[in-house]
């Protein structure tokens, strides 16, 4: 499930800073103010004017600070609010078949596959596999590759020799016509929705090990079944 984050985080705010910051600076005036008065002469009295037009403006900007804590808490409320009802959303997809054009696949027992669409045929093919750290695990090129959609297989060997672990990984194509013009690649990517983290701060659908933000969704269907019977 999402993690909701709780009314007391509000208070960790600028605002809140700045309130201790001016209740602080208030007692240190109010400290000077009542030496001054209480070692005036009493013949010469000071002058409060000056003392006054300060108190106005301690009020003023603690006026001005509670506004302030007043608009970061609506903010907040407001991720809040986005975050819960994101969650309610996810929560209706969890078992669903949900699309995504990401360039991601779950590496599971020494098995990944992307999916692919090249949008014409291809001299040159670069693969490059990348772990969730960004790092370049795998590298492979090709001589050639037909036009259009096809699917691309992984066994989990690094380009160390060593086998990679379970998890998501990233595939970048890079293709090139003869004459070495850049070849546009789309991806795509589908499984069913086990499972809702929270990965940053942010609420993600998980498909085995893959995770996939809301906005990245580009389709929700119902799972496809076998008929045992047929």
């Amino acid at each position: 499930m999402p993690e909701i984050t709780s009314t007391s985080q509000i208070q960790n705010s600028a605002a809140a800073k700045a309130q201790t910051d001016l209740a602080s600076n208030f007692d240190d005036f109010l400290t000077l103010l009542t030496t001054q008065l209480t070692n005036q002469d009493p013949l010469n009295p000071t002058d409060t004017t000056e003392f006054t037009n300060q108190l106005v403006n301690f009020s003023s900007v603690e006026q001005a600070i509670a506004t302030n804590q007043n608009l970061e808490a609506l903010v907040q409320l407001e991720q809040i609010s986005q975050q819960n009802m994101m969650g309610a959303t996810m929560i209706n997809y969890l078992g669903k078949s949900i699309g995504t054009n990401l360039n991601v696949a779950a590496l599971n027992n020494g098995d990944a596959a992307w999916n692919i669409d090249l949008g014409s045929s291809a001299a040159a093919v670069k693969y490059d596999v990348y772990n969730q750290n960004g790092d370049i695990v795998f590298s492979e090129t090709q001589n050639s590759a037909a036009a259009g959609e096809q699917q691309y297989s992984w066994n989990g060997t690094t380009n160390s020799g060593t086998q990679a672990g379970d998890g998501a990984y990233y595939l970048v194509v890079t293709a090139e016509t003869e004459g070495g013009s850049s070849i546009d690649v789309d991806y795509s990517f589908k499984g069913t929705a086990t499972s809702i983290e929270t990965i940053n701060g942010e609420a993600v659908l998980k498909v085995g090990d893959v995770p996939i933000g809301l906005s990245y969704i580009t389709s929700v269907t119902e799972p496809t079944t076998t008929d045992p019977s047929a």
